[in-house]
C-alpha cells in the first residue's frame, strides 16, 4: 500500500458554517420563507458559484442554515460571507425581510463517511469546530478560528479586516481562540456576548476548561530540517495548551532509555518526523515499534507521522520506518509556508480522531431489518428495485447461504409496501415435512397463506375442488386474488430449495413458468399484475427435471457478491470504527473475503468489546474463538455425507474433478463454502474455512496470516 493510498481520504477543509439566529422561535411559513431567502443568497454568491464549477464545494444543509466545505481556497469561506452578509444587508432594507444570520470559519480535518441512510455525508473535526466557532456570536458576526485566522493572515489583503477577539471554552472544554471579521458593510465590531460573559483569557476558567494532550514528538537529532519543523510544532502546539515533550539530550543509558519509552507509553499522540535522513534511524525506528506496542494494549497513542519532502527510501532496507508507519493518516510538509496548514491538521487530530458513532448494536444473524443501520447496500439491491419497478414477471435472486438473500428480499418487500403495492411472502424453510410429502397438502397450505397475508376471503369449501388438480386449485386461487385489487402483487418466495427435493417440485416451478407465459397470452389478463422474487441457493438443474418448464430460465438474475475491502471499510465506520487502521482492516478482509455474516460477526465482536483486535485474529479459527458455533456447523454439514467431505478433503489438496462429482461441489456453493474464481478454478469462500477445515480434516494449510 503507498503512502497515499487511502479508500475514504482525511483532508483538510475550509468551512464557513451558517446558521439563522432564533430560528425556532420562528413561525413554520416564516421558517420556509427566511431558509429560501438565506438559499437564495448563498447560492447567488459569486465565491459559492464558482467553487461548486469546479467541483470544490459540499453543501451541507443543517436544518436552521448550512455548512458550506470548501476543499482549494483557504480565503473562499471569508469571501463567500462578506459576500452573503452584503447581500443580506440590501435584503434587510426591505422592511419585514431581514435575515438575523451568524457565520462562523475554521480550518479543519474532515472525512468521507456514510451515514445511516447510506447516504455519503462529511465528518470531523473541521466541520464540529467551525458550529462551534460560529455558535459563539450573534446576529451579524463573522467569526474565525484561530487555525484559520493563521492562515489569512499570511496574506496581506486580509490583516485589516481580522481582529483578535479572544478565547473562550466551548463544547467540551474545547478552547478556541476567536478572531472576528469586520468591515464598513460585513460583520459586527462589538465584542461577542460569549466572551463578555466568561472568556478563556481569565486563567480559573482555562485551567478548568482546557484540554491538553501529552504529544511526543519523535525526529532524528543534529539533522537540521527535522528540528527546524520541531521547533514550530513545539512552539505551535504549546500556544495551544498541550504538553509537548521532545528528547533533547544527547544522553545514553538505561534511564535515558527508560524516560523515553514512559513519555511515548503516557502519551496522547506520537508525531514522527520523517525526512530522508531519519528514516535510517535505528533510535527513531526502536521508538515508533514501542508506540506501535502500546497501541496493542489500549486505545491510543494516536500516530501521526509529519512526511518532509518525499521522503522516499533509496533502498529497501531503508523502508523500516515507513513500513511501521504505512496504516496511518499522514500529514506533509514541503516548505516554511506549509507551516500553518501543517499546525491546522494536527490541531485538528488531536481534537477528534476517527468518527465513532453510538448506535445500539443488533444482534448478528438472520435477516436484517429493512432499516438496519448496519445493511450495506450492494448493486444487488439498485438492480432488484429496478427490476421491481418494472414489473417483472420473475426474479431471480441466488446466492449461496449467509450472502444476504432474506435481508434483500426484506429490503424489496419494505420497498413494495411503500408504493402501496399488494405483497407476500412465502418462506419454505417453514414447510412442514408432511405438506413436502403430499401435494395437495402443500397447494392448499400455500392459497391459505396467501389468502391470510393478504385478508382475502375466500370460499375454499366450495371453491377447492377435493377432485381437480391441486395446480389447477391454486391457479383459480391465485387468479380471484389477483382480480380481488388492481394493484399490482409482488409475491416474495424465499428459501426456494427447500422443496427443490420435493416429488411435485417440477410441476410446482412448471406452474410458476406458466403464470409467466401467461403474461404475454393475456396481455390484460390478471396475471399481468404479479411478479414473483424467487431466493434460492442450490443448482436448479440438479433436481429440476426439464428447466424449460421451470422459471429458472427465463427469469431475470440479481446477483448477491460478498462484502468488497471498500464495503467492509463502510461497515466498519457503521459500528464504529472497531478496526482503527486500514492496515487491519485489509487483514480481516483477506481472512473473511466479505463474507457478510462473519464480517459482521467480527465487527459486532469487536465493538462490544469481546475480543481485541490481535486476539480476534489468533483465535478466529479456534472451536472456541469468536467464530466457533459457525466453524463447527460447517464441519458438521461438510462430514455428514462421504462424498462431500472427500471432495472438500481433494480441494484442501488442490485436486478436485469437478466432473466426477458436481453433486458436491453443488452442494458445497449452495452452503456458502466453496465457490468458483473468476478464472473457473474451485477454491474456498474464504480463507478462516480453508485453515478450520484443513486442521479438522488434518491437511497442512498454514495458519491464520498475521
Amino acid at each position: 500500500m503507498s503512502l497515499t493510498d487511502e479508500l475514504r481520504p482525511v483532508q483538510i477543509a475550509h468551512i464557513l458554517f451558517i446558521d439563522i439566529v432564533k430560528f425556532s422561535t420562528a413561525t413554520l411559513s416564516g421558517q420556509g420563507r427566511m431558509l429560501a431567502q438565506l438559499n437564495a443568497v448563498v447560492q447567488a454568491a459569486n465565491t459559492f458559484r464558482a467553487a461548486g464549477a469546479r467541483n470544490a464545494l459540499r453543501p451541507l444543509p443543517t436544518g436552521d442554515g448550512m455548512a458550506l466545505v470548501f476543499f482549494d481556497d483557504v480565503a473562499a469561506p471569508a469571501t463567500c460571507a462578506i459576500e452573503i452578509a452584503r447581500a443580506l444587508r440590501a435584503v434587510g432594507q426591505t422592511p419585514g425581510e431581514t435575515i438575523p444570520v451568524r457565520m462562523g470559519i475554521h480550518s479543519g480535518l474532515v472525512q468521507p463517511l456514510l451515514d445511516v441512510t447510506g447516504i455519503e455525508n462529511l465528518v470531523g473535526e473541521g466541520i464540529n469546530t467551525a458550529q462551534r466557532v460560529m455558535d459563539c456570536g450573534g446576529d451579524g458576526h463573522i467569526l474565525l478560528s484561530g487555525d484559520h485566522a493563521r492562515w489569512l493572515r499570511q496574506m496581506e489583503a486580509w490583516s485589516g479586516a481580522l481582529k483578535d477577539v479572544g478565547s473562550i471554552a466551548v463544547k467540551h472544554g474545547l478552547k478556541v481562540e476567536l478572531f472576528s471579521l469586520e468591515g464598513p458593510d460585513f460583520g459586527r465590531p462589538d465584542l461577542p456576548a460569549s466572551l463578555q460573559v466568561a472568556p478563556v483569557s481569565d486563567p480559573a476558567v482555562e485551567t478548568a476548561n482546557a484540554e491538553p494532550r501529552r504529544v511526543v514528538i519523535l525526529y532524528r537529532r543534529k539533522t537540521e530540517l527535522d528540528e527546524g519543523v520541531l521547533r514550530y510544532l513545539e512552539s505551535e502546539l504549546k500556544a495551544s495548551g498541550h504538553d509537548v515533550y521532545f528528547d533533547r539530550s544527547v544522553r545514553v543509558g538505561v534511564s535515558w532509555a527508560r524516560e523515553i519509552e514512559e513519555r511515548i507509553r503516557e502519551a496522547y499522540a506520537v508525531i514522527p518526523i520523517l525526512s530522508p535522513r531519519s528514516l535510517r534511524s535505528e533510535i527513531l525506528q526502536q521508538e515508533l515499534e514501542t508506540a506501535l506496542d502500546e497501541r496493542q494494549r489500549r486505545d491510543g497513542p494516536l500516530i501521526l507521522p509529519v512526511q518532509l519532502g518525499d521522503s522516499e527510501p533509496d533502498a529497501d532496507e531503508d523502508r523500516a520506518i515507513l513500513n511501521l508507519v504505512d496504516p496511518f493518516q499522514y500529514f506533509r510538509w514541503s516548505s516554511e509556508a506549509d507551516n500553518p496548514r501543517l499546525v491546522t491538521e494536527i490541531l485538528s487530530a488531536l481534537r477528534e480522531t476517527m468518527p465513532h458513532r453510538e448506535i445500539p448494536l443488533e444482534m448478528v444473524g438472520g435477516g436484517m431489518k429493512p432499516d438496519s443501520p448496519y445493511y450495506i447496500e450492494r448493486s444487488g439491491d439498485q438492480e432488484l428495485r429496478r427490476l421491481l419497478e418494472q414489473k417483472t414477471s420473475i426474479i431471480l435472486v441466488r446466492g449461496g447461504r449467509q450472502i444476504g438473500k432474506t435481508s434483500l428480499l426484506g429490503r424489496g418487500l419494505n420497498m413494495a409496501r411503500t408504493r402501496e403495492w399488494r405483497t407476500l411472502r412465502t418462506d419454505f424453510q417453514k414447510t412442514s415435512a408432511e405438506s413436502l410429502t403430499s401435494t395437495a397438502v402443500f397447494y392448499r397450505q400455500v392459497a391459505s397463506s396467501l389468502a391470510r397475508q393478504c385478508k382475502f376471503t375466500y370460499d375454499f369449501a366450495n371453491y377447492w375442488d377435493s377432485e381437480a388438480a391441486p395446480n389447477q386449485n391454486l391457479e383459480f386461487f391465485l387468479r380471484d386474488l389477483l382480480d380481488a385489487e388492481e394493484t399490482p402483487l409482488i409475491w416474495f418466495m424465499d428459501e426456494t430449495d427447500k422443496i427443490f427435493a420435493a416429488p411435485f417440485a417440477s410441476d410446482f416451478f412448471a406452474l410458476v413458468r406458466s403464470w409467466h407465459n401467461d403474461r404475454s397470452a393475456e396481455p390484460d389478463g390478471p396475471m399481468g399484475k404479479l411478479s414473483m422474487v424467487i431466493a434460492y441457493a442450490t443448482e436448479a438443474h440438479l433436481f429440476i427435471r426439464d428447466l424449460n418448464q421451470s422459471p429458472f430460465n427465463v427469469g431475470v438474475n440479481v446477483n448477491l457478491d460478498d462484502f468488497s475491502l471498500e464495503q467492509t471499510l463502510h461497515l466498519n465506520e457503521r459500528y464504529g470504527n472497531p478496526v482503527r487502521t486500514r492496515f487491519d482492516m485489509e487483514r480481516l478482509h483477506s481472512l473473511l473475503m466479505g463474507q457478510p455474516y462473519l464480517t459482521r460477526r467480527a465487527l459486532d465482536s469487536l465493538a462490544r468489546e469481546q475480543y481485541g483486535f490481535d486476539t480476534l485474529m489468533h483465535e478466529a479459527a479456534r472451536d472456541d474463538g469468536p467464530f466457533g458455533d459457525h466453524l463447527q456447523r460447517i464441519l458438521l454439514g461438510v462430514s455428514s455425507l462421504g462424498h462431500v467431505l472427500e471432495f472438500v478433503r481433494a480441494a484442501l489438496k488442490g485436486d478436485v474433478n469437478l466432473r466426477e462429482n458436481r453433486d458436491a461441489f453443488h452442494r458445497l456453493q449452495a452452503a456458502g463454502i466453496l465457490r468458483l474464481s473468476s478464472d473457473g478454478k474451485i477454491a474456498f469462500r474464504c480463507e478462516l474455512y480453508h485453515v478450520y477445515l484443513a486442521a479438522q480434516i488434518g491437511i497442512e494449510a498454514g495458519g491464520i496470516p498475521h
